[in-house]
């Protein structure tokens, strides 16, 4: 799994206070409002244990959404047992990425377990077809994401595993390969 160099990368305290720096500026917490801020590191292993953990108590106290990618390809769940001694879902729960106020991209490679814990933990899924099929991760189980109750919703990804970031193009991927 490529990371940026440590060159690049902020130290945690100054990520997480500006995070709430952006909070406070630009997040509408107004039913219906168009301007959210979700706390959002790109991956579980991307980014340290303590800045997962920070960063999912820093979105409950400021009472916004949590999101990252998981469990999206084969290398993310060997890369969980290995690293983090348990499968990705298990991980998230762990770190306290779980709740009606999480959702996950992508989720192609959940097991029953996960998808039962997503369920229970009304924890969402942002279902990215279009990146899925881009970057070669396989069809997430949204069939039986779906019979489980699982909250799915459809996504588009950012430009570097989605060329268009247009959702009709998601609704037609997503309806010729259900999955």
């Amino acid at each position: 799994m490529a990371c940026p160099p440590d060159t690049l990368v902020e130290p945690e305290a100054a990520i997480l206070n500006d995070t709430i720096r952006v909070i406070d500026a630009f997040h509408g917490p107004a039913p219906g409002s168009m301007c959210r801020v979700g706390v959002a590191p790109c991956s579980a292993f991307s980014v340290s244990h303590d800045l997962m953990c920070d960063a999912a108590l820093l979105a409950r106290d400021e009472g916004v959404r949590l999101h990252t990618h998981l469990a999206e390809n084969d290398e993310d769940i060997a890369y969980s047992p290995a690293h983090f001694g348990c499968r990705p879902g298990q991980y998230a729960e762990d770190l306290g990425w779980t709740g009606d106020h999480v959702w996950h991209a992508r989720c192609v490679k959940p097991d029953q377990g996960e998808i039962a814990l997503f369920a229970r933990s009304l924890t969402g899924v942002a279902h990215c077809p279009c990146s899925n099929c881009r970057l070669g991760s396989g069809i997430a189980p949204v069939c039986a994401m779906r019979d489980a109750q699982v909250r799915v919703g459809l996504g588009v990804d950012g430009s570097a595993s989605n060329d268009m970031g247009n959702l009709l193009a998601e609704a037609r991927m997503a309806d010729c390969c259900k999955g």
